[in-house]
């Protein structure tokens, strides 16, 4: 019995202590798209993690890596729904999607005829200003982006009491059936 409940319970630690899920997120700042992915345990991925990026049919829009903190940028050319797909390894693998409604508004298909140069030079002025703005509230940001996902992610510890809870209760089964077998064999 004791070696049952030993294997268990060094079963339940082993695997809490490994246990990771690929988490990420991919957003637009100013004209670029900016992406990062890690693992639930608050690691993030290695550098030089290849990025695939695609559109909606699968046809290739370019790659990109990502760099020592996880992080990837990529300057779309196009407006279309992105997908982005990373191979972190051992079958980690993480496919994150950007619709083509939150790209920069320089890329949208324009309706409107062309504009003169005054309106041209504030429209540029505006986005130029904005990206700023975008580009400071991002790095504000990130690290409650990267918090909310590692809390999401991790196992409480009423679900680590439980789980033990658990197989405490199938141990107390199986010594309770053990149990009785041995005594209609004594009897």
């Amino acid at each position: 019995m004791n070696r049952l409940l030993l294997t268990a319970l060094l079963l339940i630690t082993s695997s809490f202590v490994g246990a990771h899920n690929v988490v990420g997120g991919v957003y637009t700042i100013g004209d670029t798209i900016e992406g990062e992915a890690g693992f639930s345990n608050g690691d993030m991925a290695p550098a030089g993690i290849k990025v695939i990026v695609t559109d909606m049919q699968g046809a290739s829009l370019g790659q990109t890596e990502t760099d020592a903190e996880g992080v990837f940028r990529f300057k779309p050319s196009r407006y279309v729904t992105h997908h982005f797909t990373l191979d972190l390894g051992a079958g980690h693998t993480l496919a994150l999607t950007l619709a083509a409604e939150e790209l920069p508004a320089a890329l949208a298909p324009t309706q409107a005829p062309a504009a003169t140069a005054v309106t041209t030079a504030a429209a540029k002025s505006a986005t130029a200003l904005n990206s700023q703005i975008e580009a400071a509230v991002a790095r504000q940001v990130k690290p409650l982006r990267r918090e909310l996902r590692e809390l999401k992610e991790a196992a409480g510890l009423r679900d680590i009491v439980g789980g033990i809870g658990y197989i405490l209760g199938l141990c107390g089964i199986a010594a309770l059936l053990r149990e009785r077998k041995m005594r209609k064999e004594t009897a």
